[in-house]
């Protein structure tokens, strides 16, 4: 499974604006949360490395902290698969999240954001 970061400049540098999940065909659980760390730093993810790969988008409803004791829930976020193989019913092997959807869920400032990368 590869995560990196889709990043645009914004005011003195690089700002993550997309996590990019991509994962091998069987690689995901469809019938389970999946828990990414966001604490960075990511791949850098340019526009090419979208290739043709299906994909979905991943939904501020789609994202958790852990309740995990295991998992930091200041640096983890979960992704609710069953949720989105409900809504797309096919094999997908690139998500993308929105940074500031990960922020909202975490709670984050812009300042770890910056870090991210």
């Amino acid at each position: 499974m590869r995560i990196a970061a889709f990043c645009d400049f914004y005011d003195d540098g690089p700002r993550p604006l997309r996590l990019i999940i991509q994962a091998e065909p069987g690689e995901l659980d469809w019938s389970r949360t999946l828990y990414i760390p966001v604490s960075g730093p990511f791949q850098p993810f340019e526009a090419e490395d979208y290739n043709d790969l299906p994909g979905a988008s991943v939904l501020l409803e789609d994202l958790v902290r852990p309740k995990d004791a295991a998992l930091d829930s200041d640096t983890t976020i979960g992704i609710l698969l069953p949720q989105i193989a409900d809504r797309h019913r096919t094999e997908i092997l690139q998500l993308m999240v929105q940074m500031d959807d990960v922020e909202e869920v975490l709670k984050f400032q812009s300042p770890l954001l910056h870090r991210l990368v």
